[in-house]
């Protein structure tokens, strides 16, 4: 009977072992299930990200195309207006102004009459770090004479 007791505590042990190592494999594997979805997820969320930075390259290429394209049409319809101008137009004065106007817009320079650099020092007159610089004085009323 002894030995009877003693192959019922190993096949015991056997399947207890078993089971606890079971377990064990199963909560292992329960984790890289849930990673292995979540690289999946990132995965897909990466190719979209791509994708969107592409389609925003592209977005940005095209509108780039259709400037140029607008601006030679612009320049087109003035060198049209100016032929016409010249072809059609009887009085002087309104011809100059329309031919003004169209090589102004075609030059796009920069006018420096109308800007002035902008100071980072006050004038020799009032000091380099004048407390007053820029400020109109207050004109403060005199008493009257005769008091």
């Amino acid at each position: 009977m002894e030995a009877n007791i003693d192959w019922t505590l190993i096949i015991l042990t056997f399947i207890v072992g078993c089971g606890v190592g079971a377990l064990i494999y199963h909560l292992l594997n329960a984790n890289t299930g849930e990673s292995s979805d979540l690289k999946q997820r990132m995965n897909q969320k990466e190719m979209e990200l791509a994708r969107l930075n592409e389609n925003v390259s592209e977005h940005f290429a095209r509108t780039d195309e259709l400037l140029a394209n607008m601006e030679k049409n612009y320049q087109s319809l003035v060198g049209h207006l100016q032929s016409g101008a010249e072809s059609f137009c009887d009085d002087a004065s309104l011809y100059k102004r329309i031919s003004k106007k169209g090589r102004s817009s075609q030059q796009d320079s920069f006018d420096g009459d109308d800007y002035q650099v902008p100071m980072d020092y006050a004038p020799k007159s009032s000091g380099t770090l004048s407390e007053d610089f820029g400020l109109e004085r207050e004109k403060i009323p005199e008493p009257p004479k005769g008091l």
